[in-house]
């Protein structure tokens, strides 16, 4: 364990990894800044706990100074490594380390990394299932979404920690070293953030940098990208595969999951008793159980936490069926290749939702997905224009603009047996806090949509009980269903549609140029803004929408198919205003600056003595007067007015400190290296 105590500990980035951070360096007996360049209402109940602990905010801004002043600096995973403050840091030799490497100090249980470009949340977690299932005390996090550093204080020794990894976490590790490292596949992704596919690979290959002749490698036979790291790994490997004939490691041979090793050959399970769906999924399985054998997981409790694991949320997750349409939530799809994967596990009749922040990498690989499979494109989002270039003439697009028009158009427009399936390919950043709030909105619209399709349903009904000769004259007459009983899409009452004189297929040719705004991101995958993509050169032209045939909105209420149509009438493309008769001469715009700031020392110092003689103290005296207790008021903002564009400060040259993830003095002094700490042998069947 490192010695802490009393050093000077500045955490960048207030998301959740840097807020585990710093109270686990506060219980440590450090003193503790964070420093973050989102505003303090971004935090909203969260500083008065870090000034209950006494930690040190500075808010609104990154100032070197206060970087300078540091014996150790711990990076939150969103936050670019590149930062300025970050280069000005290293060159004055003062350590700076990723969230992880910092919890790898503290940890004393056996430590397992999972990454790659796909399947690590579904890995990890059916990882933590296996162990927990053959009895073994498990805590599972990382970029699963508890932090890493969250399990110093809550596990014991004799458990085993399992964590999903990404690129933004190893790329700047120093002494890290899990103790059973997996790689599941790589493919281009956060190409917005690396600057090219190998350094992406290099970041993903840090994962082995430090790993022993007793340490365990899982890796991928079928990856060639994987396998061209081999050579450089110096633990032992152990492989895994869906199409090769291995001879040791855990393969698939005639539908059934095998594990060999040595003269040992064992049928873990057979691969249709795996309930997720996809190829993809079985792999994942494949991994899972090939760390879980290394682990000394039992194998009859393997077999049963794979046939009673459902899947984690947001990855092609069922979420439920209305009139025959399934829908299903991939939201975790941020990359192309994890869309890739969910389109086939379906056959045809599937309508995909595409879009969002785009990530750099090319949209070409979905186009041999298309034919056959996907009735039409729905595009989202900020990557929406470039999805449609690089994906044109393949099939039907429909320009929705936002997560709702998309969803409620793919309904219209689906048969029964048909799929809506939101797998975007893209990052969240533009409309959402981040893939779990993309998620998590679209299951609100699927439930809420079922309830319009069955009170509509039901006011139908209603109308044709009361029509019928059964009743008296006069007696529960229902002419038409009142507006209380009829619901409303997008604020239009069935009862009373908007007029639209346009014929239905005119209704569908939707384009939705300007995305709703959402609320902006205060997690640790948080981003700044981003600018829109620069329109090519030439209008681009419109992109039309089908005529419906015998789909699910055909199945509807005339009410419902009605409400539908009048909705769709509601999004036109916006037209150009009329130029103002007096023009208003423009005002320069100020911009404004937050800066919340309280000095660590000022709250948190340990006792230290006077370092100048006694008789001068008199002299000084006035420059030594205590600071406010910041129990005492709510600390003022402080608010600097800059004409807009100009530079103030560091904070214009940096990145914002939490919110450019996915997936952040002179003369101090380091940091003990941590020292090596004894590795418990663990149970390993048949080797």
């Amino acid at each position: 364990m490192t010695e802490v105590r009393g050093k000077r500990v500045l955490v960048v980035g207030l998301g959740r990894s840097g807020r585990a951070a710093a109270q686990c360096f506060c219980r440590r007996g450090a003193i503790v800044t964070v420093t973050d360049l989102r505003p303090p209402w971004a935090f909203q109940g969260e500083l008065r706990k870090l000034m209950a602990q006494k930690v040190g905010l500075e808010l609104g801004l990154h100032r070197e100074a206060t970087f300078l002043q540091q014996d150790l600096i711990v990076v939150s995973p969103g936050v670019p490594g590149d930062l300025p403050q970050l280069e000005a840091a290293r060159q004055s030799n003062i350590p700076v380390i990723p969230e992880i490497e910092a919890a790898s100090w503290f940890l004393e249980s056996p430590l397992v990394g999972i990454t790659g470009s796909n399947g690590k949340t579904t890995t990890t977690a059916l990882v933590g299932k296996m162990l927990e299932a053959s009895g073994i005390p498990t805590f599972v996090g990382g970029n699963i979404g508890v932090p890493l550093i969250s399990a110093v204080d809550e596990v014991l020794p004799d458990s085993i920690v399992v964590a999903e990894l990404s690129s933004f976490q190893l790329e700047t590790i120093r002494d890290f070293c899990p103790h059973v490292a997996a790689l599941l596949n790589l493919t281009p992704n956060h190409l917005d953030r690396h600057p090219s596919f190998d350094a992406y690979v290099r970041a993903k290959a840090q994962i082995f940098r430090n790993q022993k002749a007793d340490d365990y490698a899982i890796l991928n036979a079928d990856d060639p990208t994987v396998m061209s790291l081999v050579p450089e790994i110096p633990s032992r490997r152990v492989f895994f595969s869906r199409k090769r004939d291995l001879p040791e490691g855990i393969l698939v041979s005639n539908g059934r999951i095998l594990y060999r090793v040595g003269n040992l050959e064992r049928v873990l399970l057979e691969a249709r008793e795996v309930p997720l769906r996809g190829d993809f999924n079985l792999e994942n399985v494949l991994v899972a159980a090939a760390t879980a054998c290394v682990l000394g997981a039992d194998f009859a409790a393997l077999r049963r936490a794979v046939r009673e694991f459902r899947g984690v949320e947001h990855r092609l997750e069922y979420v439920r069926e209305i009139r025959g349409v399934e829908f299903f939530n991939d939201s975790k799809a941020t990359s192309v290749d994890a869309t890739v994967n969910a389109l086939r596990a379906f056959e045809r009749g599937v309508h995909l939702i595409l879009g969002g922040k785009d990530k750099g990498a090319p949209y070409a690989p979905i186009r041999p997905l298309l034919e056959g499979r996907v009735r039409y494109l729905y595009l989202i989002g900020a990557a929406a224009t470039r999805i449609a270039r690089e994906l044109s003439g393949a099939v039907e697009q429909i320009r929705a603009g936002d997560l709702e028009t998309a969803t409620r158009q793919a309904f219209k427009l689906a048969v029964p047996g048909d799929v809506i399936l939101l797998s975007p390919a893209c990052a969240s950043f533009d409309q959402f806090q981040d893939f779990e709030h993309r998620g998590r909105v679209f299951k609100e619209l699927i439930e809420r949509l079922a309830r319009e399709v069955e009170n509509a349903h039901v006011a139908r009904r209603q109308a044709e009980a009361a029509e019928s000769p059964a009743f008296p004259a006069g007696v529960g007459t229902l002419s038409e269903p009142s507006p209380e009983a009829t619901p409303a899409f997008n604020g239009v009452a069935a009862s009373s549609p908007r007029p639209d004189t346009r014929p239905e297929s005119d209704v569908q040719a939707l384009e939705v140029s300007e995305p709703r705004k959402e609320p902006s991101a205060t997690g640790d995958e948080a981003r700044t803004p981003e600018t829109p993509p620069e329109e090519p050169a030439g209008a681009e032209p419109r992109a039309s929408g089908p005529t419906p045939g015998e789909g699910a909105a055909d199945l509807m209420p005339a009410e419902v198919k009605g409400i539908a149509a009048a909705s769709s009438a509601m999004v036109e493309p916006p037209t150009a205003r009329e130029p103002a008769a007096h023009p208003v001469p423009a005002l320069k715009r100020l911009e404004l600056l937050y800066v919340y700031e309280v000095g660590a020392e000022e709250v948190g110092c340990p006792e230290t003595k006077l370092a100048f003689p006694e008789e001068d103290f008199e002299a000084i005296a006035p420059a030594l007067r205590p600071s406010e207790g910041v129990e005492d008021e709510v600390l003022p903002f402080e608010v600097r007015a800059t004409a807009a564009g100009a530079p103030t400060d560091d904070s214009q040259r940096a990145a914002h400190a939490g919110g450019k993830p996915q997936e952040g003095g002179a003369g101090s002094a380091e940091p003990e290296s941590s020292p090596k700490k004894p590795r418990r042998q663990p149970r390993l069947p048949g080797i």
